[in-house]
């Protein structure tokens, strides 16, 4: 069955943005580039603002990647709006050519090779980059009302990241009973050579290697196995530990654990960081749940629940 088919105006055919783009076969119609297709708090959005975020197609675009599109518009005219209204934050056209910028550095692409690898415009490139603004400077501000956090905040973040600061060195014989896992730690406990008996005995790939596994992170273990390179003190064999591969005896020979002071500083940072999108992605879905949306009903329509969204037409 074909969808329905409107006519899309070639007037403003610029390259467009969509990753968001749908296969969905349903095409819009639109009667003139200057037709309103929503409004915000009063304010119109034109088709021709939505269409220049869209790449070239034709006569006709898909209705759920105009929908997508039309709501970056929605979100742009609402976000930048409220920063210029509660922090008195206002984007410029430098600092959108400095982000823009930032964005090719990171990719190491071209404008072009953008262009045509994630299917946008450059319109809808430089709507990116200001958002992109935008998000910088009111997330500077909400982080900076919240104020730093606590000594106790980041030391309880400290002791929970302790798997992911530390770096152990150690071997580990794997056996299949526990039976069999206490008979090795009593040998190795009684002085009997780790490497050694890893070689006779373990039934893991580091058997032939005397049970080495070198020296890493405890998060790249299974849990029960990064709790015990933990808590093993160095040097003393320790176990026997069961995961899902079987029994473990395990040495640890060298633990290396920052100090909180060494590593304070970069959990503050990112604490910052995380906890600044959090409240970014709060006051954007705020803002946009009490900004005032109208959305033609040929053209999608608007919802804040579960989040704010505009739903495309049915096709």
């Amino acid at each position: 069955m074909q969808s329905p088919t409107t006519e899309r105006r070639r007037s403003r055919a610029r390259p467009v943005l969509l990753a968001l783009a749908s296969l969905a076969v349903a095409l819009l119609v639109a009667c003139g580039s200057t037709d309103e297709v929503a409004t915000v708090d009063g304010e119109p959005i034109t088709f021709d603002e939505v269409a220049a975020l869209i790449p070239d197609t034709g006569d006709t675009v898909d209705v759920t990647r105009f929908a997508n599109s039309l709501m970056l518009v929605v979100a742009d005219r609402v976000m930048s709006a409220e920063a210029e209204e509660q922090f008195g934050v206002v984007r410029t056209v430098q600092q959108i050519d400095a982000k823009l910028g930032e964005l090719l550095m990171q990719t190491g692409l071209t404008p072009e090779q953008i262009y045509e690898t994630y299917g946008l415009t450059e319109t809808s490139l430089r709507l990116i980059a200001a958002q992109e603004v935008t998000a910088d400077q009111v997330t500077a501000e909400l982080v900076a009302e919240a104020g730093p956090p606590s000594e106790e905040e980041l030391m309880a973040i400290y002791e929970a990241s302790l798997g992911e600061l530390s770096q152990v060195c150690a071997a580990h014989i794997l056996v299949e009973t526990e039976e069999e896992g206490n008979a090795v730690y009593d040998r190795a406990v009684a002085g009997e050579d780790f490497a050694a008996l890893a070689m006779e005995l373990s039934t893991g790939p580091s058997g032939p290697n005397g049970g080495d596994l070198g020296c890493s992170s405890p998060t790249t273990y299974v849990q029960e196995f990064a709790a015990a390179t933990l808590d093993a003190e160095v040097g003393v064999p320790f176990g026997p530990v069961q995961t899902t591969f079987g029994w473990h005896v395990i040495l640890v020979n060298e633990r290396i654990v920052p100090a909180f002071e060494d590593v304070r500083d970069g959990l503050a940072e990112d604490l910052r960081l995380s906890e600044g999108n959090r409240q970014w992605v709060d006051w954007l879905t705020l803002a946009l749940v009490e900004a005032e949306v109208t959305v033609e009903p040929e053209y999608g329509t608007w919802t804040t629940e579960p989040s704010p969204n505009i739903i495309p037409p049915e096709s």
